[in-house]
């Protein structure tokens, strides 16, 4: 028996606790090897579920399994969902000459798209991503290619590759979420506004200025993608190297970000405000509009405080009262993701 020929073990359910476990028993003389530890009804090939005993050598104990014979070489073993139980089962089939693989591994060995797909849809995090996925798996990618090549249309033939082009970002997104940092001056409100965002306190927030020292993050999803916010310790100049340390790594959260979102502190005056990073993909962030005066000018003259939305690029929001932040979030995805798949639509990975 050559290496090639030796029967695997796949496991089709995660690993971790639960009620059932399934394992898969593949290749040449797979059903030899689970008679030797078998009792129980006759094994054979049938579409009827076997009921028996799995001999755990390592152990020493039977394991009640049900198993379903598809033929002599495919082989489906139904167990107790224990971490133990499995690693037992696998271990003796493993000393009988069996090799485990990944489900990856096993189900999808080239890199087509509709294997790359398969491959990443039980890490999809959202149902709107695990679609996306499905339609790729389903041949969404080569149904646009060959219609591509069939128009004489120049013109159109570019759109339809710059389309793909676009989308291919989007590919990109589908498992790892996109990358949002709140980025600022010191006691600019980003930990509130974080918070805000999310739902819940995940960030400590304190009037002391210089609270967050380190990068804190929480993963949501927008309009059905994944995304990760960023909270990061403030913009000042600082004596303790702690915080020096944590300016550090914002810059560097920065550097990685797919969007940055820049908080001011309205209640502050312009020229004591940190320099906004020079990027284009910034949105600028008004915040604590709640403690400005709707009948006076803000100490930041850049904006009037009666104005709720200033631009494509800047927003007024109360990280307090949640004013604006509906607004700002409908923003940050269409940053994003300007112009969503459709359904069916190809969006290479």
């Amino acid at each position: 028996m050559t290496f090639n020929t030796f029967p695997k073990i796949i496991r089709l359910t995660p690993s971790g606790r639960g009620a059932v476990a399934s394992i898969l028993l593949y290749g040449s003389g797979a059903l030899d090897i689970l008679k030797r530890h078998w009792t129980g009804q006759e094994l054979c090939v049938t579409d009827q579920p076997l009921f028996g005993r799995f001999r755990l050598e390592i152990i020493g104990q039977n394991e009640e399994v049900v198993v379903h014979v598809s033929n002599r070489n495919e082989i489906e073993i139904h167990s107790h969902g224990g971490e133990i139980v499995v690693s037992a089962i696998e271990s003796t089939l493993i000393q009988d000459g069996a090799n485990s693989v990944s489900w990856q591994d096993f189900f999808c060995n080239g890199k087509t798209q509709s294997e790359s797909a398969l491959r990443l849809l039980p890490f999809a995090p959202t149902e709107f991503t695990a679609q996306i996925l499905l339609d790729q798996y389903n041949g969404a990618l080569d149904r646009e290619y060959a219609e591509i090549e069939k128009l004489e249309n120049e013109t159109l033939k570019q759109q339809r590759l710059n389309r793909l082009k676009e989308n291919a970002k989007i590919g990109k997104h589908l498992v790892e979420p996109f990358r949002v940092v709140l980025a600022g001056a010191s006691n600019a409100g980003k930990s509130s506004l974080f918070n805000s965002i999310l739902g819940f306190q995940r960030s400590i927030v304190n009037v002391i200025a210089g609270t967050t020292r380190d990068v804190v993050s929480s993963q949501t999803a927008l309009d059905g993608f994944p995304v990760t916010f960023y909270d990061t310790a403030g913009f000042r100049e600082t004596q303790f190297d702690l915080e020096r340390q944590g300016i550090e790594r914002s810059r560097q959260s920065i550097a990685n970000a797919d969007l940055l979102v820049w908080v001011i502190d309205l209640t502050v005056p312009e020229t004591e405000q940190p320099t906004i990073p020079d990027t284009e993909n910034i949105l600028i962030c008004f915040n604590k509009i709640d403690l400005v005066s709707p009948n006076n000018s803000t100490p930041n003259d850049s904006i009037p405080c009666e104005q709720q939305t200033v631009s494509e690029k800047k927003f007024i929001v109360s990280a307090t009262t949640g004013q604006g932040i509906e607004t700002l979030l409908e923003q940050i995805i269409r940053r994003l993701v300007p112009n969503p798949p459709k359904p069916l639509e190809a969006v290479p990975l």
